[in-house]
């Protein structure tokens, strides 16, 4: 009697036992699911990311991921797909490794992966890439990097050197002195001593009609005229890829202290006229960035007679300053409307004699820049190159300056000029150069930068065998 009491007993204790034990084996396997599934979704984020396109890095030092990887369409579904894909992987690493296992007590499954956020290279207007392009000056150089290109932009646009109106008021003189002797000339008979008189202004005007290129590089047949098609890169298409923007805790660029940095990132990743980049598509690509044309020459072109402006400006500032300078050109006005016979002329002449000799000047000045040397922005007597008794011979002595001089070189004054234009204008033609240069490598000719990615935010949906459901979300990003 009292043994069978004992076994009652044991029966129930064990029957009790045996409930609490399957519970803890199934709160085991609920708490090994939701940690292998974290697991194993951090090993398929970082493997994601470690899939970073290669020639982004190789020549723009940036981490991105090409969603297209190696094809024609972008598409997130593909990055998605590579997320599930590793997950599964690490799931069951031994129906791929021929590990030697018991029974699967987990048995997962990665059924769907979403990408809820994503940060596409090209959202906001490029501010994706324009952030890691920063972050990656500031981890190079520090802030030490923040030169002169706001006070050299300062300088230019301080002296309303941009919008001076230096040719229009050459013009208006020029048809001025031009009507009035068309005028005396009617009047005189053929006998008249100033019939055949010329101005210094039509020697330097012939010069000018040949284009500031073919006067100020020494040799202009070595120019480049490599181009691109420009409708087929990013600024040329109508339809983009978008993402959610920037990923969370990344700042936005703003400030003058972003735009200078990203300007010297453009300069060290991007050739131009005196810094040719080796294996690009274009050879004037910071000039590109200026004048967004298709070729080289036009963009070169553009940009010298940009630069040409503002140099003649500036030095017509300086000869306006100078009255020693100013006399010079009015002795010569004087004799000159004196064998004319107009007399009222005479300051009308020897501004457009001021207008031929800062013209000749500038010439000088964008022939020192080609050459690598340096120009200041506002000059003084000592920095003036070009005497008045060479002004009608100016075209030869374009080579005789002195060297070193102090100032901006020709790098400078790009830089300046990126640092006036529009900034999203820029970032958009750098993202054009960028995908002008890398589908000329190998298995990237449909390469698109608004299929590349630098952050996302994924969730899973994970089912076990045994009939559980997780879902889980990671954010992860280059840093």
């Amino acid at each position: 009697m009292k043994s069978g009491y004992i076994t009652v007993y044991l029966s129930l204790v064990t029957g009790i036992l045996l409930s609490l034990l399957l519970t803890v084996m199934e709160g085991v396997r609920m708490h090994t699911i939701r940690t292998q599934t974290e697991c194993v979704m951090d090993m398929a984020m970082d493997s994601a990311l470690a899939e970073y396109h290669r020639e982004m890095l190789e020549q723009y030092d940036l981490f991105f991921i090409d969603m297209s990887y190696g094809g024609r369409s972008p598409s997130f579904s593909n990055t998605e797909e590579h997320i599930r894909s590793y997950m599964n992987m690490n799931f069951r690493p031994f129906q791929i490794f021929n590990i030697p296992v018991g029974k699967d007590l987990t048995a997962l499954t990665a059924q769907d992966v979403q990408l809820q956020q994503a940060a596409v290279a090209s959202d906001e207007k490029g501010e994706v890439l324009k952030a890691q392009a920063i972050d990656y000056m500031k981890d190079k150089w520090g802030l030490s990097i923040l030169e002169q290109a706001a006070e050299n932009a300062g300088l230019i646009q301080s002296g309303g050197f941009l919008e001076s109106d230096v040719e229009e008021r050459r013009l208006e003189t020029e048809e001025q002195v031009k009507n009035a002797i068309l005028n005396k000339e009617q009047q005189e008979d053929e006998e008249w001593e100033g019939r055949d008189q010329e101005l210094p202004s039509d020697v330097v005007n012939q010069a000018r009609n040949e284009g500031i290129l073919r006067l100020a590089i020494d040799n202009s047949s070595s120019l480049s005229s490599a181009s691109i098609p420009v409708g087929t890169l990013y600024t040329g298409r109508d339809i983009v890829l978008e993402g959610t923007g920037l990923m969370q805790g990344i700042q936005t660029p703003s400030g003058i202290a972003d735009t200078c940095i990203f300007l010297r990132y453009i300069m060290e990743k991007c050739g131009n006229y005196r810094n040719r980049k080796e294996t690009s598509e274009i050879s004037y690509q910071v000039e590109y960035l200026l004048q967004g044309r298709d070729n080289d020459l036009d963009n070169l072109r553009g940009t010298a007679n940009k630069l040409l402006l503002i140099r003649e400006a500036a030095n017509m500032a300086y000869l306006y300053g100078d009255s020693g300078k100013q006399n010079e050109a009015r002795g010569t006005a004087l004799l000159i409307t004196a064998l004319l016979g107009l007399p009222e002329l005479e300051e009308a002449v020897t501004q457009l004699i001021l207008f031929a000799w800062g013209y000749a000047e500038s010439v000088k000045d964008m022939r020192m820049l080609f050459d690598g040397e340096k120009v200041p922005v506002i000059k003084d007597g000592g920095s003036w190159n070009t005497p008045y008794s060479q002004l009608l011979t100016f075209r030869g002595h374009l080579s005789e300056y002195p060297k070193g001089q102090s100032g901006l070189g020709y790098e400078d004054y790009l830089q300046a000029l990126l640092f006036l234009m529009p900034q999203e204008k820029v970032t958009g033609r750098l993202m054009d150069i960028m995908e002008a240069d890398i589908r000329r490598t190998k298995g990237n000719s449909c390469f698109r930068i608004d299929g590349c990615i630098d952050g996302m935010r994924a969730e899973a949906a994970v089912s076990s065998g045994y009939g559980y459901q997780y879902t889980i979300a990671r954010s992860y990003g280059y840093e």
